[in-house]
């Protein structure tokens, strides 16, 4: 199939007139025509517009000898261990940023902290209500915020596990360490 056949099939096969298509390329419809009818070829620039709007290789738009286009390889996407590595990531992610989060709210609210003596190496704790600073561990234990944090570090290391466990080298290194 020759190259004016294969752009009239594209341009049909996505329902485009010759004046959509050349709106889109930013070129006149009689430049279209001319091309469809074999007058007139595209430039480069106009040929790389083409292989990027169909998503067709500019091989395939050049090459007559080939009738249908290369099917496209599988998009990284659809590789689960990609998917595994950013869901693990995304976990990781999610599991810092709700203990930074916490961690900054702690020095941003004072909470009462015990004032700390030792007698006669025992080390004992005073309360007073006046006074307060800022400390990330009476933080979490004045809110209640123990279930919380510790959620969060399950998830951060759940998904430094995820992302591990998906990685190439990883995942090597471990089925030969199971083949012993």
């Amino acid at each position: 199939m020759k190259l004016p056949e294969k752009i009239v099939t594209l341009r049909k096969g996505r329902g485009l007139s010759q004046e959509a298509l050349a709106e889109q390329l930013g070129i006149s419809r009689q430049a279209v025509s001319r091309w469809e009818q074999g007058s007139a070829q595209p430039d480069a620039g106009n040929l790389f517009q083409l292989s990027r709007l169909f998503q067709v290789s500019a091989d395939y738009l050049l090459d007559d000898a080939l009738d249908q286009p290369p099917q496209p390889a599988a998009s990284p996407a659809a590789d689960p261990l990609k998917k595994r590595r950013l869901a693990g990531i995304l976990l990781a992610a999610a599991g810092l940023l709700g203990n930074l989060v916490i961690y900054i709210l702690s020095r941003a609210v004072e909470v009462m902290v015990p004032m700390v003596t030792r007698q006669d190496g025992i080390t004992m704790y005073t309360w007073r209500s006046n006074l307060t600073g800022h400390s990330w561990r009476y933080f979490i234990q004045t809110y209640d915020l123990e279930l919380l944090t510790a959620l969060f570090f399950l998830l951060s290391a759940g998904g430094v596990i995820l992302f591990l466990a998906s990685w190439p080298p990883v995942r090597a290194r471990v089925s030969r360490f199971f083949e012993r």
